[in-house]
């Protein structure tokens, strides 16, 4: 039984390394601006939600992602806000409740 013990450990911990190595995550989700996602109220028809996400950006709120049930600063905002109010895919960084963002795409 001891003689599995240390390698058991050994292939734990490495995996625990890999695991929390670097914040990369692949997310499934809409940028929403800070507003509304703090309120958890989300809008339909996809249009009407667009339209109001970028008109509360534009008078001063950030853009932030809403994935899996969480909502995301998004630290480099230039690169999101063509996709406000759309349903995307983003690649990027986390970091406690930042993303940095580096690659996103609309779904469709």
């Amino acid at each position: 039984m001891k003689k599995y013990f240390l390698p058991a450990a050994l292939v734990l911990a490495i995996s625990a390394s890999f695991a929390f190595k670097s914040g990369e995550v692949h997310l499934k989700g809409v940028i929403e601006d800070s507003t509304c996602a703090a309120s958890g109220t989300q809008m339909s028809p996809a249009t009407s939600r667009i339209n109001c996400v970028k008109k509360c950006i534009k008078m001063g709120a950030s853009a932030v992602l809403v994935a899996d049930g969480k909502v995301y600063k998004i630290a480099n905002q230039k690169a999101v806000l063509k996709y406000a109010g759309e349903d995307v895919s983003v690649d990027g960084t986390v970091n406690g409740d930042t993303i940095q963002v580096t690659k996103i795409s609309e779904n469709k």
